[in-house]
């Protein structure tokens, strides 16, 4: 990639970076958008929201998101103190000495725009020079930056941990286990089978248990329910601006007879819940699982870490998720179904990451003109157009990529929901673990592998020589990592405008009954975050000796995160 193709995507990226943030800035002061922008303190000041994210204390995000909000944030804190380092010392020394080797090419200041990248690069220094010591040393000084402040950021954060258990309440799920895989004999029935258990082997401290009841059909109603009389509600908050109700559409279609048709709705439905709740009470349809109560913390503790069976698919314990979090369809699955629920999902997480390596494979070949041209001949002529060429080397394969990922958070999710979580915390710390392993293969080591002749499947054929081979693709790919992080200006800055509640919340105050639930305040999607900021740190790490020209746009993508992410929260 040649200097110009960077600065065409810089510029582009950074002029959609400021016009999101100044629809933002524009939007929010509307009170049309209120709901979309302030769902959370709907009569709260309008100030700077720039200003005011700074602002902001530690206590402030505690309270708004929690301690997983505070963490969040000092993730970026720590990232902007490890590349704000990374960045004096990549750019002030190793940048100048990579542009002033000699090992590519002679320097032509003249014609500096349409010089490659990898000027700035290591690969420009001589082979055995001595300037490469300035190499080493930088990276031994940001390895010890990062472990120290690794240390303190983890000493920090768990002393907030600590203080958080010391000033909370003891609360009824701090004593409690949830237990499944209950035996039942013959007659008899999981409450006698679990008081009988409990009892025997843990007299001392055993309290009480509640046997968990198959009402799936009843939860289902009352979830309609509930979402039909907030659309109810929200049909009742929209008035005509006469005071009169509305005309009908061609005399048929009006808002009346979506109230009638609402209320009428809610009425069956309630007498259904009444039915559903006197069949759900004379049959008491159990489920081999039951939330057990001790007397101490200390004997739930023990209750859970000790295997309560010789066969250990029987009586498994874990803790029980507070009331709130209780994800309900999957207390009544076995041992065997969640155990191929998660082989299925395991199979069918590889190839999503197969699939993703077919795409990594044509977006990187959109970073090589020769490439290109030999694959469409056509439209080689088009091609030789500057500005075209500098588009789509420098903009279009990280727009792709970006686009595409976007989709794959959402389908982590449901893979972690058919895994038999039973609560949503769960599924989404097991979405982020998916999304971690799907970011770090197939959007760095697939672009890695893919984007270089070397990077082929026979470099797994010799253990021996995969250092060698590395060395060699990774800092190849250097100018696509290098615009990737300059999109994701945009894609973070889009969190601000949120784009999609915007347009949902644009076509409901059209259709005047979709509306969105504004009760409920939309909560950070950490599965898909956490993994996307961890790899901008891979990558500005990795890059650092090898291209230290990343290091700028990786700081301000931590900077504009760090800022967003507080308004948000």
């Amino acid at each position: 990639m040649i200097v110009s193709a960077l600065a065409t995507s810089v510029g582009i990226n950074l002029g959609l970076t400021v016009l999101l943030a100044a629809v933002y800035s524009l939007l929010r002061r509307r009170p049309p958008y209120v709901d979309v922008y302030s769902p959370r303190r709907p009569y709260a000041p309008l100030e700077p929201w720039l200003a005011a994210a700074w602002r902001r204390t530690e206590e402030d995000i505690h309270a708004a998101a929690g301690l997983d909000g505070v963490v969040f944030v000092r993730i970026f804190v720590f990232s902007i103190r490890v590349f704000a380092a990374a960045a004096v010392l990549g750019v002030g020394v190793l940048m100048p000495v990579n542009f002033l080797g000699d090992q590519l090419r002679q320097i032509d200041f003249s014609d500096l725009p349409n010089k490659s990248v990898d000027l700035f690069s290591v690969s420009n220094v001589q082979d055995g020079s001595n300037k490469l010591w300035l190499h080493f040393s930088a990276a031994y000084i940001i390895t010890g930056v990062a472990c120290y402040l690794l240390y303190y950021e983890y000493k920090y954060i768990s002393g907030k941990r600590l203080e958080y258990f010391m000033t909370s309440k003891p609360l009824p799920q701090h004593f409690t286990v949830l237990v499944r895989a209950i035996p039942v004999t013959d007659g008899g029935s999981v409450s006698d089978a679990v008081d009988k258990f409990f009892k025997e082997y843990h007299s001392s401290t055993y309290l009480s248990h509640t046997v968990v009841h198959q009402t799936g059909k009843l939860r289902r109603l009352l979830n309609d329910a509930e979402n039909i009389c907030t659309k109810l509600a929200n049909i009742k908050s929209v008035r005509h601006p006469s005071g009169d109700p509305p005309g009908k559409f061609l005399g048929i279609f009006g808002r009346n007879d979506l109230v009638g048709k609402y209320q009428k709705r809610l009425e069956d439905l309630e007498e259904n819940v009444r039915m559903e709740q006197s069949d759900a009470t004379r049959s008491r349809q159990e489920v081999a699982a039951a939330f057990v109560s001790f007397r101490s913390r200390y004997g739930a503790a023990n209750a859970i870490y000790i295997r309560q069976s010789d066969n250990p698919t029987e009586w498994q314990t874990e803790h029980a998720p507070d009331p709130h979090d209780v994800y309900w369809p999957f207390f009544s699955t076995s041992f065997m179904e969640r155990w191929i629920s998660k082989f299925v999902v395991f199979v069918a997480s590889i190839l999503l990451i197969l699939v993703f390596l077919l795409v990594a494979a044509f977006v990187q070949g959109l970073t090589y003109m020769e490439q290109l041209e030999t694959w469409l001949p056509f439209l080689k002529n088009i091609l030789e157009i500057a500005v075209v060429s500098q588009l789509i080397t420098g903009y279009l394969p990280s727009v792709i990529l970006h686009f595409l990922s976007s989709y794959v958070p959402s389908i982590m999710k449901l893979f972690s929901t058919m895994q038999g979580f039973i609560s949503v915390s769960g599924i989404e710390r097991s979405a982020c673990n998916k999304m971690l392993r799907f970011t770090i293969w197939s959007v760095f080591f697939a672009n890695v592998l893919t984007g270089s002749v070397l990077g082929q499947l026979k470099i797994f054929l010799d253990p021996k020589e995969i250092p060698s081979r590395l060395a060699v693709v990774v800092p190849a790919q250097a100018s696509f990592f290098i615009t990737y992080v300059v999109t994701s200006w945009t894609s973070i800055a889009s969190e601000l405008t949120q784009t999609a509640s915007l347009l949902y919340h644009l076509w409901g105050s059209c259709a005047k009954c979709c509306k969105r639930d504004d009760s409920k305040p939309p909560s950070m999607h950490y599965h898909s975050e956490i993994p996307r900021v961890l790899l901008f740190g891979l990558l500005g790490l990795t890059y650092f000796i090898v291209s230290p020209l990343i290091l700028p746009f990786v700081l301000v993508y931590f900077c504009l995160g760090y800022f967003i992410y507080r308004n948000q929260i």
